[in-house]
């Protein structure tokens, strides 16, 4: 109740307790008394219908204005009936590399910006959109990595158009924010990046089986393409499974399997090859074709892959296998390459690991209440092995390698959902690519990375 109504009130009470003091029932003009209280309960009225109109003018307000959020997730505008938002977040991951023992120089000591993204989400309705480009590269302008549109028509039928990531590798298709290690492994270099194209994706049987399908413009292994090279284009598709999600056997819950794969011509020549370079977890490029080496003809991938969560332990692993034709002047080939890495994690604190979101610590690091984040323990191993065929005609033996096959240890400390300290070391090996046919030197990589998100 207001404080007008209260004190309409409080004189109504004063006026009929004035009325009884100083009127005796002898001499009260009853009519005049009357009159008054009839008055007074006017005022009371006309008070009470003031304040439920403040109250409707107050709720008229509230609806026009926008819900605004801004926490350790970013920045959330929702509008009033919940089907307009826009979302603005990113992340920024500041690198320190070095390589040890390394007289041959190959690898360069170095701080760099590795990733500097601002992502900004929107949705209408059951439309939404995204866009993420990165201001991290040494080029003049930032380049784009997603710029794509997103239509649900539900959760089993769901439609994306424009620049995103072909869904194929499982590595690849983790959060560069997620990924246990400061680099991706070997099955990556088979993986397309990034790619323009049109693709249908939902969940077929919720939290049991997704699946993907889609058009893309077709490009080459670790390719991450703006434009089509050539005429062709790559039908891509994934299913994957979690079968045991709802299942009572509470460790398997976080298991998951599936199989993505891709098929497609390629139409290159010397000056536009379409063909990719491989590189280490290092990312040092340790193969590539001859310059006048193209694809010509058809290419497939298959990319068998499983993860598996239970509690603070993670694993994930997946084989890949690139089929390619290739020419150089006259002399036609089909190569077959393949590739493999599997990762494991710990998380010595307790918290539990995940394939998406990262670690969430239980306590953040704090000097006042004991707080020490989240710590995490990785290993893995994997390699890249090139065709055989691939020597000495399409590729020159004494500075492409046959075979790199690598193994890392590293430690992730998270101070808290938003701040994370990474150190990995990774030792690679390979067979070739030295002069004389002799193999290339060991490289082994120290990384550090401090990674901001929000």
């Amino acid at each position: 109740m207001s404080k007008k109504l209260l004190t309409a009130t409080a004189l109504t009470a004063l006026a009929l307790a004035g009325s009884n003091a100083f009127v005796t029932p002898a001499y009260a003009q009853e009519a005049g008394v009357s009159a008054r209280i009839s008055k007074l309960e006017q005022e009371i009225a006309l008070l009470k219908r003031q304040q439920e109109v403040d109250q409707e003018k107050s709720a008229s307000a509230a609806e026009k204005n926008a819900n605004v959020e801004f926490g350790k997730k970013g920045l959330k505008i929702t509008s009033p009936d919940k089907k307009y938002e826009l979302s603005l977040k990113g992340y920024y991951q500041l690198d320190s590399r070095q390589f040890l023992n390394d007289n041959k120089s190959t690898g360069r000591d170095e701080i760099i910006s590795r990733r500097l993204r601002p992502i900004l989400e929107g949705r209408a309705g059951d439309a939404s959109f995204r866009l993420m480009p990165d201001f991290a590269g040494n080029s003049s302008s930032p380049r784009v990595f997603d710029a794509h549109v997103d239509y649900k028509l539900d959760d089993a039928v769901q439609f994306r158009l424009g620049k995103f990531k072909p869904p194929v590798g499982l590595e690849r298709l983790q959060s560069a924010t997620d990924i246990d290690f400061i680099e991706r492994g070997h099955a990556n270099n088979l993986a397309p990046n990034r790619d323009l194209g049109f693709m249908i994706y939902g969940n077929a049987i919720p939290d049991l089986l997704e699946y993907q399908i889609g058009v893309f413009n077709g490009g080459p292994d670790l390719g991450n393409t703006d434009n089509d090279a050539d005429d062709k284009k790559d039908l891509v598709a994934r299913i994957f499974a979690t079968p045991f999600h709802n299942s009572d056997i509470v460790p398997l819950q976080g298991f998951g399997a599936g199989i993505a794969g891709t098929i497609g011509d390629r139409e290159g020549s010397a000056t536009n090859t379409i063909l990719g370079t491989y590189k280490t977890p290092g990312q040092q490029d340790f193969f590539k074709y001859r310059s006048d080496t193209y694809a010509s003809g058809e290419q497939w991938r298959l990319y068998p892959q499983a993860y598996w969560y239970n509690g603070s332990f993670g694993a994930i692993g997946e084989y890949a296998i690139s089929n390619q034709d290739v020419r150089r002047g006259a002399v036609r080939d089909t190569l077959q390459h393949d590739a493999w890495n599997v990762a494991l994690s710990y998380v010595l604190t307790g918290e539990d690991a995940s394939f998406k979101g990262g670690v969430k610590p239980a306590e953040d690091v704090s000097f006042e209440t004991g707080g020490i984040g989240a710590w995490e323990v990785v290993a893995r191993a994997g390699a890249t092995d090139v065709d055989n065929k691939t020597f000495a005609v399409f590729a020159d033996p004494n500075a492409a390698a046959s075979k790199a096959q690598s193994y890392g240890v590293g430690l992730n400390w998270y101070v808290n959902e938003n701040f994370k300290l990474a150190t990995d070391y990774d030792f690679t090996s390979f067979d070739g690519g030295a002069t004389g046919g002799r193999d290339r030197p060991n490289e082994q990589a120290l990384f550090s990375r401090a990674q901001f998100r929000f």
